[in-house]
Formats: C-alpha cells, structure tokens, sequence
C-alpha cells in the first residue's frame, strides 16, 4: 500500500472469436451473465458504436487484446476498455482506406471478421479481402463457408452449405446482418488496403496454403490439386 501498486489482472481476449465465446471468457474471469448482457447494452453510447443498427449485438467489436485491469473493473468498464482500444487503434489511414473501398465502417468490421476466420496470417488476409470486395462489387456472393459455419454454431444445426439463413454467403447475396466473429487490426487493415488483384476466388489447401484464382475452371482444378481432405 505505501507504494502505492496496484494488483491487476491479466484478461486475454484472443481473435476470432464469437461474441458468445467472448461472454463465456468473461464469466470465467468471474463477471455475472447478468452483469455483461447490461453491460453490452450500457455501452451503446460508445462512439463506436454510433452508426450501429439498434438492437444489433456487438459482434466484432469487442477488440482482441489482453487487458490488465484492477479486480474492482466492472464489465461495463473492460468492455468500455475494449472499445476504445479498438477505437485507438483505427487510424486516420485505415478509415481512408476504408472509404476508399467504397464502404462504410460497419461493413469493413464485417468483412474483416470473415477475412479474419479464413486466414490468420496479415498478407495473405490483403488478398483474402481483395476477393471478397471485388465479389460484392461485382454483384457476386461471397461464397464464404465460414459464414454458415457461423449460423450453424448459433443455431446449433448442421454447418452445410444449404444452411438457410442470413449469415450463409453461399447462398445470400451481399454481407451478412453482423461481423462473425472480432479480429486483429491485420483484418481491418486488410480491408482498407487489399492487394492489386483481380482474384475471384481462394482455396485453402490441405498444407495451409491459400490458393487463389481468376475464373471458376481455375478453382476448381485449384480445390482438385490442393484440397483433397479439407475440401471433402
């Protein structure tokens, strides 16, 4: 006490992970259910959040990062954190990029949290976005299969293609109602700053590789040489 420190607890919010996930991680650093669910509503002020539908969960902003906090930190405050954190973190840049792209920031958190599930690593996540940008602008589904994956841990139903829901971007046209899940900056700035191509499609390989293509005929020879497990 006469030095004045402080104990302070470590709370680890890793990347891509859902919300639900996110809430279960805070209940185990001891916060009530009751306490996030009031908590996630008392932080709609956050200017973040301004351009935010109503009643839309926070899915994607809940910024991943490990926090030292004081144990009296209410959740409303480490989610406070959060937000600002990731606030910081945009830069002057990556919102011109952004708007570049032409899109607006609720749909580059969208799109970099399903850049974020289907590639980890930064480089290859600028090409990833490059994909799914020029597929939106072109009127073309996104095709990705982490999307229904989402729908289907919600739901709790079988994770196909055939999935019927506003998440599988197999089948609807356009972004999903949400982000699918919270990402590192790399995902953001992916979006804001996507590579110089004009791939219309990727494949992840059985060895981690991402494989890119410009026509359907090259994917699916792609998917034939590279993705004989994954893909089946």
């Amino acid at each position: 006490i006469e030095s004045g420190k402080v104990t302070t607890v470590k709370v680890l919010i890793p990347p891509g992970q859902r919300l639900d996930q996110l809430i279960k991680i805070l209940e185990k650093e001891g916060y009530e259910a009751a306490e996030i669910e009031s908590a996630l509503e008392a932080v709609r002020n956050h200017p973040l959040l301004q351009n935010l539908p109503k009643n839309t969960k926070l899915e994607g902003y809940l910024f991943p990062e490990t926090y030292n906090i004081e144990p009296s930190t209410s959740a409303e405050q480490l989610i406070r954190t959060m937000l600002d954190t990731f606030d910081r973190r945009i830069t002057a840049d990556i919102r011109a990029g952004i708007a570049a792209q032409g899109l607006n920031m609720r749909q580059a958190i969208i799109l970099a949290s399903i850049t974020q599930k289907e590639v980890p690593e930064p480089e290859v996540q600028r090409t990833v976005a490059q994909v799914f940008i020029s597929r939106l602008k072109q009127g073309i589904v996104l095709g990705s299969d982490v999307t229904y994956m989402y729908a289907a841990a919600l739901s709790d139903e079988a994770a196909t293609p055939a999935l019927n829901s506003p998440y599988n971007t197999r089948r609807v046209q356009g972004l999903p109602p949400t982000a699918i899940s919270n990402f590192n900056l790399s995902a953001l700035q992916a979006v804001a700053n996507p590579t110089k191509t004009d791939y219309l499609y990727f494949v992840a390989g059985d060895d981690g590789t991402t494989h890119f293509s410009r026509t359907l005929a090259e994917h699916e020879a792609l998917v034939q040489k590279y993705c004989t497990k994954l893909c089946n």
